[in-house]
């Protein structure tokens, strides 16, 4: 996951999330919120919105999509929080 935006054109390097790496049961739960990541909207209106660039490599394929504030759907939301609370910056 890689964030950027907001005022002052934040950019920070991408959250890597290892689910093998982590609690079986908080592993399972961004497995499945990351097998059900829907297709990201369009950029919204407005200066200084935040991006997040969402990667899954899992099973042998790999999904992108991008979200752009306030847009971003409560399920993506969700693996986003999660993601922070368990990832390492690369």
């Amino acid at each position: 996951m890689r964030t950027q935006g907001g005022f002052a054109g934040l950019r920070r390097p991408p959250l890597v999330v290892e689910t093998d790496e982590l609690d079986p049961e908080l592993g399972r739960q961004l497995e499945r919120l990351a097998t059900a990541l829907p297709k990201g909207p369009g950029p919204g209106r407005g200066a200084d919105l935040m991006r997040y660039d969402v990667q899954v490599d899992a099973g042998g394929t790999r999904r992108q999509a991008t979200y752009f504030e306030p847009a971003v759907p409560e399920p993506v939301r969700d693996l986003l929080r999660l993601a922070r609370q368990a990832g390492r910056r690369a």
